[in-house]
């Protein structure tokens, strides 16, 4: 899995989230948190040490984005070498909320509750949908 397939395939679980948290109600700045909890909770994306780490080496230099990012802006060491579940779950939060940060949407609403309506969650869709993005666009 490349890189372009990483973002489009996260694009398109991000959707699939939304309308799965339908109804509820979060924070502009917490949604991809909300949305990706339970990998967050589980500390793995994959549970599959394996196969995360054939994710790393395919994705290897988004990883080194992601390195400089947390260290950047997080004050986090993260050594995808030494934790390669902890880093792909770091990647799946960072990436998820840098895509979601640059939704109309959710940037005019960062500090402010969000009812995730049909309407708002097709809106937002149609923002996601519109994202052109690549690698260098999310850290």
């Amino acid at each position: 899995m490349g890189n372009t397939n990483f973002i489009s395939d996260l694009k398109n679980t991000i959707i699939d989230r939304l309308n799965d948290y339908s109804g509820g109600s979060y924070y502009g700045c917490d949604l991809s948190y909300a949305l990706f909890e339970g990998e967050n909770v589980n500390g793995s994306v994959l549970c599959n040490t394996w196969q995360t780490k054939e994710f790393i080496k395919a994705n290897f230099d988004l990883f080194g984005d992601l390195v400089a990012h947390c260290k950047d802006n997080l004050d986090m060491v993260l050594n995808p070498f030494q934790e390669p579940e902890k880093a792909h779950v770091v990647l799946l939060l960072e990436a998820s909320q840098s895509i979601l940060s640059q939704c109309k949407l959710i940037d005019e609403n960062w500090n402010n509750e969000i009812e995730l309506t049909d309407k708002v969650i097709k809106k937002l869709t149609k923002q996601i949908n519109d994202l052109q993005i690549s690698e260098n666009d999310l850290f």
